[in-house]
């Protein structure tokens, strides 16, 4: 590109300065015309990648919780799940019906 380069002076000395300068206006010449070439391949290297499965927590400490019991033990926290989700249906039905009757005492007033 070039734009802002300009052409060394002719009387062949140049200042350490100004020779870091150049070679820094050099550098950052060289970064902006890489640039299109290197988002592209930023941005197909984004696309190609795979992000990790939204569960991966989920996965490894299920695998550890599996890992360190013995089957009765597993039965047991089956049991225990099983026990716990009847009693929440319970209480969500019981609340429903609760909330029925309620309605239904407030229709007839």
């Amino acid at each position: 590109m070039g734009f802002f380069r300009k052409k060394p002076r002719t009387d062949g000395r140049l200042s350490s300065r100004e020779e870091e300068l150049l070679e820094r206006i050099s550098e950052l010449e060289e970064f902006i015309e890489g640039a299109p070439e290197r988002i592209r391949r930023e941005m197909e290297k984004e696309i190609s990648t795979m992000p990790p499965p939204d569960d991966l927590d989920d996965r490894r400490r299920e695998i550890k919780f599996y890992s360190r019991l013995s089957r009765g033990e597993i039965r047991n926290e089956h049991r225990y799940q099983t026990r716990s989700a009847f009693v929440f249906l319970l209480l969500v039905t019981g609340i429903l019906m609760l909330s029925f009757w309620i309605y239904s005492v407030l229709q007839s007033v």
